[in-house]
């Protein structure tokens, strides 16, 4: 008979093979109910709609970025052009060169998002390809 330190000796180092070695990961799933599967279908037959989504968003920002680019560039040369005084014009100038340094980063940051969208495309066309070996994608 074994001593407890040694049977706890043994459960640290994993000696015992008696024992069955169960992780998060190693668990088995239910079945699949019929529940499931119909979701399954119904999501198999919106798969279009969805990728439709991804990409309408990805056009949606870049028409965003250009919209604001062009009315921060209107509202820089409006300022440079008016008869106001010229402390204000001055005061006005700084502010917008803040605002373009804030475009400027937001642009940065629209293009970053563009590029992962991109690839979140290639992703969703990749599964697409996958998925329809085995169903019927719509």
């Amino acid at each position: 008979m074994k001593s407890k330190l040694q049977t706890l000796r043994d459960l640290l180092y994993e000696r015992d093979m008696n024992l069955k070695k169960e992780t998060v990961f190693s668990e088995k799933e239910p079945p699949l109910s019929i529940e499931d599967k119909k979701a399954l279908a119904e999501n198999l037959g919106t798969f279009s709609a969805m990728e439709e989504t991804l990409r309408a968003r990805g056009q949606r920002l870049e028409e965003a970025v250009s919209k604001i680019t062009k009315m921060v560039e209107t509202a820089g040369r409006m300022i440079s052009e008016s008869d106001d005084d010229m402390v204000e014009k001055v005061a006005a100038k700084r502010h917008m060169e803040y605002v373009n340094k804030a475009l400027v980063e937001m642009q940065k940051c629209a293009n970053e998002v563009m590029i992962y969208e991109r690839r979140m495309e290639a992703a969703c066309s990749d599964i697409r390809e996958g998925l329809s070996k085995y169903y019927d994608v719509r």
